[in-house]
């Protein structure tokens, strides 16, 4: 029998929890360590009975697994050893444990707690936490993933020089002054984390409680991929393109050397990742060797293909780098990339995270190559209330106003906001807004001929104008899309705070064109 690294007791955890209806994705949170990843194909393959001798255990009991998460739930559950007596060895399980943390902290002569260490290449501390300004903390995000992972502390007052002389109240902790980030749900920090950069750094978060205040704790692991560069700004600290390092004492745009010193890395596992492929691939020869390309989800020698279809995709199980197979002595297979499967019309299907970039380029591109529910998703929990397509989506997604209400009401996210797309997908709040002046001239003008925007102020007209379309008239949507094509790339590149016109264009168009209006 191979070697597995997931105990008896866990697996007869894991089979309780996916007798209850758990998803995979939701057992993963309990079973993940830093030294071994849980993924979902493991989880699948333990209630198929594939995993090593997992088909002879049973299931916990309904009181075991109670206990097991109301324990792993309390958020005191490790207050026990977080002091130790004299002389005990503390056991510090993972960046984010109870030990771990509070070993991060001491106690000062004044009885004030102290973050130890300051800011340094791995530590930066922030005084509070809010989701209205992510951009502070999402830049050190960023740059502790490209450098060697590291620790974001809010609530600790930072490095403060006064006349030359450092601060008393450096690295003093303050503690939250909200509960902004005790109510937060993981997920929250990586839905902004993967809407802003690519690829998506991962993070752990932690509240800690020191008695009279709490800290919250993001642990940033290293990238593996690195570099991590940002996909869309967010204000000053953060612009499109922004590539974040970590430095002692701050989180900066990379240098030359730094970066160079990454992509050679990069370069160099590349390398040693393929070699042994190539090895095989010589040894068997060209004829009984097909390559998979994981981009387009095929596997191919260029004379002959095999399309990996959505049935078979749901079972291939991914192995994450770090983590070996179960079989004894068997070759470690390292998948880089989305595989992508392609459904019954022949369109490819992605598998994969819709960011807010994808909701208008593949609008305006009459595309949906993710699953059309997902981009509703990222509608409402991304948007933040912004002008965005909707309809089009839904009308992929075969779902009608009332169909699309409802399913916006099972989405996780603030209720204003759900309150706010929702009034959108039944019709009772619009994007139209009556074109005046120019915009006016040009609404008319799109009739007979398209006018194509030479600067940012024609776009914005031209953008103001398609806000005022009443009905669907004789404007043609290929011409309408090609004209917000054009005016998002002239704005983009002059005034990306103008963008806010096409979106609400956009809007329109998605309404009249796909809303049934």
């Amino acid at each position: 029998m191979g070697k597995r690294s997931i105990t008896d007791d866990e697996i007869a955890l894991i089979k309780a929890m996916l007798k209850r209806g758990m998803a995979n994705k939701e057992i993963q949170f309990f079973f993940n360590r830093p030294e071994r990843s849980v993924n979902s194909g493991r989880i699948s393959n333990i209630k198929s009975g594939m995993y090593s001798d997992s088909a002879a255990i049973e299931p916990a009991g309904d009181d075991v697994l109670d206990g097991f998460l109301q324990n792993f739930s309390e958020p005191t559950i490790a207050a026990s050893i977080s002091i130790p007596a004299s002389g005990v060895v503390v056991k510090h399980d993972g960046p984010c444990s109870e030990a771990t943390l509070r070993a991060l902290f001491e106690m000062d002569a004044e009885d004030n707690w102290r973050f130890r260490y300051g800011e340094s290449d791995r530590h930066e501390c922030k005084e509070d936490f809010s989701f209205k300004h992510t951009g502070k903390w999402l830049r050190a995000v960023a740059a502790l993933a490209n450098h060697n992972g590291g620790y974001i502390i809010f609530g600790v007052k930072d490095k403060t020089v006064v006349n030359g002389v450092l601060s008393h109240d450096s690295y003093k902790v303050m503690g939250l002054k909200g509960n902004h980030f005790e109510n937060a749900d993981p997920a929250d920090f990586t839905k902004f984390i993967r809407a802003t950069f690519d690829p998506t750094p991962r993070v752990e978060s932690r509240l800690l409680d020191l008695g009279t205040v709490k800290i919250g704790v993001l642990y940033v692991h290293q990238h593996q991929s690195r570099p991590v560069v940002a996909q869309k700004g967010d204000g000053e600290q953060v612009r499109e393109g922004d590539i974040f390092y970590r430095y002692p004492g701050q989180s900066a745009r990379i240098k030359y050397s730094d970066l160079r010193a990454i992509l050679d890395e990069r370069d160099r596992q590349a390398r040693e990742q393929i070699l042994p492929m190539v090895e095989r691939l010589l040894s068997a020869g060209p004829k009984g060797v097909m390559v998979a390309d994981l981009s387009e989800g095929v596997l191919t020698d260029e004379k002959r293909s095999i399309v990996i279809g959505e049935d078979l995709l749901e079972r291939i199980q991914f192995i994450r780098e770090g983590e070996f197979d179960e079989i004894e002595g068997g070759t470690t297979l390292r998948l880089v990339g989305d595989v992508q499967a392609v459904d019954e019309t022949g369109n490819v299907v992605r598998k994969g995270f819709v960011t807010p970039a994808d909701l208008i380029g593949d609008f305006l591109a009459g595309e949906s190559p993710y699953d059309p529910k997902d981009y509703i998703r990222c509608v409402v929990q991304i948007g933040g209330g912004a002008w965005l397509p909707l309809h089009y989506y839904a009308k992929k997604a075969g779902l009608d106003r009332k169909a699309l209400a409802e399913f916006i009401a099972d989405i996780p996210a603030p209720p204003m906001r759900k309150q706010t797309y929702t009034e959108r997908a039944l019709g009772h709040s619009s994007a139209y807004k009556k074109a005046a002046g120019e915009p006016a001239k040009l609404l008319k003008m799109m009739e007979m001929a398209m006018p194509e925007p030479a600067n940012s102020q024609q776009a914005v007209d031209i953008a103001r104008a398609l806000a005022g379309l009443e009905n669907k008239s004789k404007i043609a949507l290929s011409d309408a899309l090609e004209m917000l094509s054009q005016c998002w790339t002239i704005i983009s590149e002059k005034r990306p705070r103008w963008l806010t016109f096409v979106r609400k264009a956009v809007s329109r168009v998605d309404e009249v064109y796909f809303g049934d209006l």
